[in-house]
């Protein structure tokens, strides 16, 4: 189904308004209650030489490539396209390029058929040069879009990789969706063969399953987000766009707690042994779930809403919002014995 432009503004303003809304959230479904980490009463460290800085390793047209990051801590995509994201997308992006931490955008799909819709770009990148920002397209639209066509997208937000997402169960509640995802696989395989860029997968909150992480495996990607249930549930999110008393409401009631959690499919990760970075994200609210999340061997960990609410507010409530978070995952690196994020993975820390 086409969208006017008038129609897709209204699409994203309900999805920011009902992102926030406490009735999108599946909270307390992520998992995380359940993973305690083992305090050390004797750490032999000092704080100060508990050390957050990551990577991001890539395979290049050169061999293998590393972009140098603070901390593991990304901000997950959000909101892209239209007016009311333009100034969030800056305020994001500004604090991608002060901190040196990963921003995902949000859907790139209004660019593949509005030439204008990449100028928000334009100005994000006068603002923020060195943002390490992540272009996004679904799944369906990959199916369905010349590489070249994929390819502006990355060049217009002068991506360092490129997520795709998928969304099945949002598409299908969604009433502009597009729930045709046949020959996805062949899709993402041809993707990464061309893009030039790395090349992420993702779900928006409904998880991965052992097999379906399997199949991944040998396309060729750089990681796999799992983005698990117990965050904004997109299902809840679309519903929400419909009145009481139509079907689709009716519908995703029905589906609001569908999905796999984020620590189960982090669990999923370890059982298929994939050789792909695995990062996670899900309803993560805090520096201490990042930590648990690392320790379950996320390489990377998103978080949205948290980020939505302070952009909203600006600048110094992203920065307040960025310094508690990696200030409460290095306490749990010092409290657990960790001097940095590869010991907290392989060490013995997990109840």
């Amino acid at each position: 189904m086409n969208e006017s432009n008038t129609q897709f503004e209204k699409r994203k303003r309900d999805h920011i308004r009902i992102a926030l809304d406490p009735r999108s959230q599946a909270d307390g479904q992520n998992g995380l209650d359940s993973i305690e980490l083992i305090h050390e009463a004797l750490p032999n460290l000092d704080f100060k030489e508990v050390d957050i800085s990551t990577s991001f390793v890539f395979s290049g047209v050169s061999g293998n490539q590393s972009l140098p990051l603070s901390s593991p801590i990304f901000i997950s995509s959000m909101t892209a396209g239209h007016e009311n994201g333009r100034e969030i997308n800056e305020r994001l992006a500004r604090l991608s390029d002060r901190r040196q931490i990963l921003m995902g955008v949000g859907s790139q799909r209004r660019e593949l058929n509005d030439s204008n819709a990449a100028e928000e770009w334009l100005q994000v990148r006068k603002l923020a040069p060195r943002a390490k920002l992540l272009g996004n397209i679904g799944i369906a639209q990959l199916i369905k879009t010349p590489i070249d066509s994929i390819r502006r997208l990355v060049d217009a937000t002068e991506a360092v990789a490129l997520f795709v997402h998928l969304n099945p169960l949002q598409e299908v509640l969604q009433p502009e969706g597009t729930p045709s995802f046949k020959n996805s696989l062949i899709a993402i395989e041809n993707l990464v063969k061309q893009a030039k860029v790395p090349v992420v997968i993702k779900e928006v909150g409904c998880g991965f399953s052992t097999d379906t992480l399997k199949r991944l495996e040998g396309t060729g990607i750089a990681a796999v987000d799992v983005a698990g249930k117990g965050g904004t549930h997109w299902g809840r999110v679309e519903g929400y766009r419909s009145e009481e008393n139509e079907m689709l409401y009716q519908v995703a009631q029905t589906y609001a707690n569908w999905g796999i959690s984020t620590v189960q499919s982090m669990l999923n990760a370890e059982e298929a042994k994939v050789s792909y970075e695995v990062w996670a994200s899900g309803g993560v609210r805090n520096g201490l779930e990042v930590a648990k999340l690392c320790a379950l061997g996320a390489k990377k960990v998103g978080i949205a809403k948290p980020f939505l609410e302070a952009a909203l507010q600006g600048d110094e409530a992203l920065e307040a919002l960025l310094n508690k978070l990696e200030l409460e995952l290095k306490i749990a690196l010092f409290c657990t014995g960790s001097q940095n994020l590869s010991e907290l993975a392989t060490k013995r820390v997990i109840r």
